[in-house]
């Protein structure tokens, strides 16, 4: 099987140092794109932090930087800038994760990449995003969270993001525009600045419970959801411990489903309000009596609304639907070795997801993209979508 190719033909140049950045061109590479990562001589961040498997070779960057093409440029010389300069003018897109005005102090703002290649999709991808009063401050994720409250911890406490990642949620929406960007190109023949901002993205992908805080007071009548502080909780909609210690993910909101569940354990007594303070505890002894995988054989025999609520990653890569799925993945690195990676979560015509290219050495690929840029091989961009 070979990688799904939906971005096939098409040229991105990726510089970024963090996150946000390379999980965008992972994104584009696992689609089929030419990924080409700019790295400074001493190569990424991601490479050299974070733990390593083998010099220069983290998690992270074997995470983040599969199905790329790596070379090497100062782009503070003359030399390295011309590089850049002749591969975004063969380019597609260009993924700019770099602090806010990076690239611009270096000769590579929005209006000078309009004008060397006016069918360029440019995407700069960074915290803040670079509006807005802030945007120039340099960041993290933390920060991101941070700012739209998706953090689960008091000032002092050790923080975990409890609704997400802000730079993941970024190169999620950036990936979204930059194929959007490359549609409407088709049809004009022009290109995009599209400015992401982690912290937006983060907040977009908790729009329900949100929406829900920011119109509590607007709310006539809130007896269709429960609607307690964080969302849409309550007996029917949380988790409960099972037997062997697990936990188990209970969503019976709809009346069908509680109604199916009470009659699949026998348990008509259970169908009373859900304001009954004794619900909560009758629940979880019920759901401590029997084993996970009990309860799974009973959720499919009946279609409820049953999962598995997993804390350790070997249990959710063990359990039998990640498995069959195949978002988990046992890689063999040629260099790192051994490496489980995450997958694609999306099937494209039933073709099963594999790596074109493993995280590239640094650098690795520089002499290659430079025969092509000397030979215009890739100089297409005036023919491609």
């Amino acid at each position: 099987m070979t990688a799904t190719a939906l971005l096939d033909g098409v040229r991105v140049i990726e510089s970024a140092a963090l996150v946000s950045g390379a999980a965008t061109g992972m994104l584009l590479g696992d689609l089929g794109a030419d990924v080409i990562k700019v790295e400074n001589p001493r190569g990424d961040l991601l490479r050299h932090s974070l733990g390593q498997i083998v010099p220069g070779f983290s998690p992270a960057h074997l995470q983040l930087n599969r199905n790329k093409r790596s070379v090497t440029a100062d782009l503070r010389s003359d030399e390295g800038g011309a590089m850049l300069s002749a591969l975004l003018t063969s380019a597609d897109v260009l993924i700019d994760g770099n602090a806010v005005g990076t690239l611009s102090r270096l000769g590579f703002g929005a209006e000078q990449l309009r004008t060397l290649n006016p069918r360029l999709v440019y995407c700069s991808v960074s915290g803040y995003g670079s509006g807005g009063p802030y945007g120039s401050l340099p960041t993290h994720g933390l920060m991101m969270s941070a700012l739209v409250g998706a953090v689960s911890a008091a000032p002092g406490e050790q923080p975990s993001s409890g609704r997400g990642e802000g730079p993941l949620a970024a190169a999620n929406s950036a990936a979204l525009h930059i194929v959007s960007a490359l549609y409407r190109r088709s049809a004009t023949g022009l290109g995009s600045h599209i400015d992401v901002s982690g912290a937006d993205a983060l907040l977009l992908q908790t729009m329900l419970v949100s929406a829900y805080e920011l119109n509590r007071d607007r709310i006539g009548d809130a007896g269709s959801l429960p609607l307690p502080e964080n969302g849409f909780l309550g007996p029917r909609y949380r988790l409960y411990d099972t037997a062997d210690g697990y936990g188990i993910a209970f969503t019976a909101l709809e009346e069908k489903f509680w109604h199916a569940f009470c009659a699949a354990v026998a348990r008509p007594d259970l169908l009373r309000g859900t304001d009954d303070d004794t619900l909560v505890g009758d629940l979880g002894r019920l759901f401590a009596s029997r084993n996970l995988d009990e309860w799974m054989d009973l959720a499919l025999e009946h279609r409820l609304p049953l999962g598995p609520a997993y804390h350790a990653m070997g249990d959710v890569a063990a359990d039998r639907h990640i498995a069959a799925r195949a978002i988990v993945r046992r890689t063999e690195h040629p260099i790192a070795g051994p490496f489980t990676c995450v997958g694609t979560p999306a099937l494209v015509d039933g073709q099963e997801f594999s790596i074109r290219r493993h995280a590239p050495a640094l650098g690795e690929h520089t002499a290659e993209v430079l025969a092509e840029l000397e030979s215009g091989e890739r100089n297409l961009s005036s023919s491609r979508p």
